[in-house]
């Protein structure tokens, strides 16, 4: 198995990110029409980090189910938080660990969030773990610089380009080929 050391370089200095959200709810009947779309809660997309943790304090979030391919709901409890997996270990581990797919639904309730998104330094090169492949099972993601990724990630999203392929059920940006590191 990978040990925490095989990652601690990679984690020098804090690169998380803490987000506080407040969700007001809607009063609008038809808030569960239209879930696909950026301005009904937040769009499906996967989490450009290695890894999300995320507590809410009611319904709102959802996963895709990798087999199912339907939407259920997160847990709510009070005193545990959803690790979420992010682009970055998908690429790590060859695709063998996926990005979780998720989105955020309106909602007629109020509802709070407290998301801790973690990131590798900038400099670290993403790229499959010798651990994940072999000549049998070649690396399926070409190599990246965080820096690259998150930014080429943060641009495509302020383009309006989406995070989540809905036809093919795929992460775009945890699948992106990029050109060089």
């Amino acid at each position: 198995g990978l040990r925490g050391e095989d990652f601690a370089a990679m984690f020098q200095g804090d690169m998380g990110t803490i987000r506080l959200l407040y969700y007001p709810g809607t009063a609008d009947d038809d808030a569960k029409l239209n879930l696909d779309h950026a301005n009904s809660g937040i769009s499906a997309h996967t989490d450009f980090e290695v890894f999300t943790l995320m507590h809410q304090d009611a319904p709102g979030l959802q996963f895709l189910t990798p087999n199912s391919n339907e939407w259920v709901d997160a847990p709510v409890r009070p005193d545990q938080y959803v690790v979420i997996i992010g682009d970055v270990l998908e690429r790590f581990t060859n695709g063998e660990l996926r990005a979780t797919p998720h989105r955020v639904l309106k909602t007629g309730h109020p509802r709070r969030s407290i998301i801790r998104f973690n990131a590798v330094h900038p400099e670290t090169l993403i790229e499959p773990l010798p651990k994940f492949t072999s000549e049998s099972n070649p690396p399926r993601y070409t190599p990246v610089r965080m820096k690259t990724h998150m930014a080429t990630t943060l641009a495509k999203l302020k383009k309006g380009e989406g995070a989540w392929d809905s036809v093919a059920n795929v992460s775009t940006t945890a699948t992106r080929s990029y050109p060089e590191p």
